[in-house]
This record gives C-alpha cells, structure tokens and sequence, in this order.
C-alpha cells in the first residue's frame, strides 16, 4: 500500500500520535477522535497505483470517505481490510495477476456468513475496482464477473394476532411505540432512530426527513401517519421537544444497535418458551466439550482470576441453550413490520406505486422484487380470482 504515515500509540504518554514531514503531531488519548484528527490532518487524496492492488483499494477508500457517508465509509473499510488480510503477497500484486478465485477464496473462509453477508462482500470488492475502472485508473475490473449468491427476498410477514402478543410483552415499555410505529408507518428502522422533533409536521400530519438526513440522499423521505402513529408522535414531543423522539425509560434515543439488541432477546425468548414446552435437555457430552474450549479465566473487580469447572460448566450450559433458543425463535427483525406493512395495503387492494410511495421506493422495482408476500397468499390470491369472474 502507499506508504502514508500511520498513527501510533505512546503508552508512556497514552497518547496516539503522527509524524508527518519530521514533526509530530500529538492526536489525543481516544482512538476515535485521534484517527478522525488524523484523516483531517491527511486532506489530501492518496495517489493510486493502478498496477497494485492495495493502491487501487487505498484509493477508493480515500475517495469513499470524502464522497460517501461516514457509515458507508466504515462499512467498505470493514470488508476491504477483511479481503486485503486474506492476501499473502498484497504488498506486490497487480491488477493484472488478481483473479476472480482470490475474492471467492477469501468468501468462502468465512463459514459463518450467510448469502446476504456473502454477497455484500464480495460485491464491496468489485465496488473498489469497478470506481477504478470507472475513473481510467484500470482498463477495466479483473474480477467484475465473480458470481454473487441472489438477493434474497423478504418473506417474513407477522400476523395480527402475533403482532398483539409481541405489544403486549412490552407493556409499558417505550420499546412499544418503536413497534407500533413501524407496524403503523411501514418506516425503515434506521429512519424509526433518527426522526426527530424538527422532522414532525403535524399540520400535514406526516414526518419530513431532509434529503441529506435520508436513505441514498437524493429526495426527501415524507412517511405519513396514522391517527395511531400520529397519536404516539404527539405523545413522544411533549417528553422530547428536542433531538430524537424515540428513547428508552433512561432518556437515551434507541439507536439501530440498541434496537437489535432487543429483537435479539425477544427472539431467545421466544425459543426459550418453545424448548420448555419441548422438554427440551441438554447433551452433558456436549456441554463439557464445549466447556473445555471456553477461556480458563475471568475478570473479577479488576483481576484475572481462574474459572472453577462449576463455572465453564454453567457458561457452556448457557451458551448452549442460547444458540439453542435462537434457532428455535426464528429470525425476529423490525424489517419485517415494514414488509408486513406492504403486505397489509396490498391485500387491501391498494395500488402498488401508492405502495411503494408511502415505504419511500423512486419506483415500484422494489416492491415487485423484494416484497413478495401477495404472490405467495393462496387465500388473497384465490379471493382476487373470484372477484375477479364475478
């Protein structure tokens, strides 16, 4: 890779710092900033070398973080650093000698990804080369024809009865309103965390997100409410005048970890409730097997001290029976109340451009592709044929 100068750590000082041209720069003592202080302090785009392959993908990187949002930026960073480690020769292979079995090789290491993680993957790599080629740097992507797993589609739709019960399970719970919302509103959930008190407009009854603040940055994201949705957006301005509306009985705004969070727990307890009822035990071969792969020491009140057998007994127990939970709960996510929302006015008989206008699609491409659950609804489908022949 270019040989820019990189950050380091004084543990003496607990400082991080940079030495640039002969004179260093001190970045301060938090990893974040200092890195964040380090790419101001490096405001120039890195030269490409377009016979390397970690020239090519230092470049896009630098143009990534100066053009893309900062979450797109970590998000291709994540996955390029993860390919460039899997490459044993990086500091000297061209373009010319990157083969399409490099990208597949690397992917196919990581067992535990799924299609989805899979095919972003190897699609933020031919990203980096198809900028390159793009911009002259190449003649042209070497590894443009690596075959990706399809996209999947979203098939998960929550019945009403299912959505009543998963309500009352939060009673009382700010986290109701989250599922409320996204039940009644069909809104994304990485929209659902930041609506704000300033997007409201309650005169026209609707939340306006600015086109820099939405999905692709292009257009404004309008999501309409329901007496119901705008009842717990009026609700939530009287606690939050300001900043975000939706919080936890803390205070502090849900953010889309925090949120994941909690459909993961729903989900074990979900599946906890169906292994009970299954009887279900644990193999005690299994158990000790997996104890004997756990760490042998723990931190108590600052100090390392050695797990007793009674300890990685009871951890493996709990590890299983989590892993154990979460298969049997299913996969739980708030995407799903948004597809069941198109679902819903689907089989209503609502248009799907009206559809795909109230989830915020340019167009109805989406919803055709990815929201498929009236194509697979024997009892809607049959109904519509009756209708239809009178």
């Amino acid at each position: 890779m270019p040989q820019h100068p990189k950050p380091f750590f004084v543990k003496a000082r607990g400082v991080w710092r940079v030495q640039i041209n002969g004179k260093q720069h001190n970045l301060g003592s938090d990893r974040e900033q200092a890195f964040k202080r380090y790419h101001r302090l490096m405001n120039r785009p890195a030269p490409v070398q377009s016979e390397l392959v970690a020239g090519i993908i230092d470049g896009f990187l630098v143009w990534c973080e100066k053009h893309r949002a900062e979450g797109t930026f970590v998000w291709y960073k994540d996955r390029l650093q993860s390919f460039c480690r899997s490459l044993d020769n990086l500091e000297t292979l061209t373009v010319s000698e990157l083969k399409p079995f490099h990208v597949e090789q690397w992917a196919d290491a990581h067992k535990s990804w799924g299609d989805s993680q899979r095919r972003g993957a190897i699609g933020a790599v031919q990203s980096a080369f198809r900028w390159a080629e793009k911009r002259g740097h190449i003649p042209q992507s070497p590894i443009r024809h690596v075959e990706k797993p399809e996209a999947g589609k979203r098939e998960e739709v929550i019945a009403t009865e299912e959505y009543r019960k998963l309500l009352t399970r939060y009673e009382g719970d700010p986290f109701a309103d989250v599922l409320e919302f996204a039940w009644e509103t069909g809104a994304r959930p990485q929209e659902l965390v930041r609506v704000e008190a300033r997007h409201v407009n309650l005169k026209r009854e609707r939340i306006d997100i600015p086109r820099k603040e939405a999905k692709g940055k292009k257009r404004w994201r309008i999501i309409y409410l329901t007496d119901r949705a705008l009842e717990i957006i009026r609700r939530l301005l009287v606690r939050s005048p300001e900043g975000k509306l939706f919080r936890t009985r803390k205070g502090t705004p849900f953010t889309a970890w925090s949120v994941n969070c909690r459909m993961c727990r729903l989900q074990e307890s979900v599946g906890r409730a169906l292994l009970a009822k299954q009887g279900f035990v644990l193999d005690p071969e299994e158990v000790k097997t997996l104890a004997d792969t756990l760490t042998k020491e723990k931190t108590v009140k600052g100090k390392r001290v050695a797990k007793t057998e009674k300890d990685l007994l009871r951890e493996a127990r709990k590890k299983l029976t989590a892993k154990a939970a979460h298969q049997l709960g299913g996969k739980i996510c708030l995407y799903n109340f948004r597809h069941t929302f198109a679902t819903r006015l689907l089989e209503a008989g609502i248009d799907s451009l009206t559809v795909s206008a109230l989830l915020g699609h340019v167009d109805g491409t989406m919803l055709a592709r990815v929201c498929s659950h009236v194509g697979t609804s024997n009892d809607y489908l049959r109904e519509e044929l009756r209708k239809a022949i009178g």
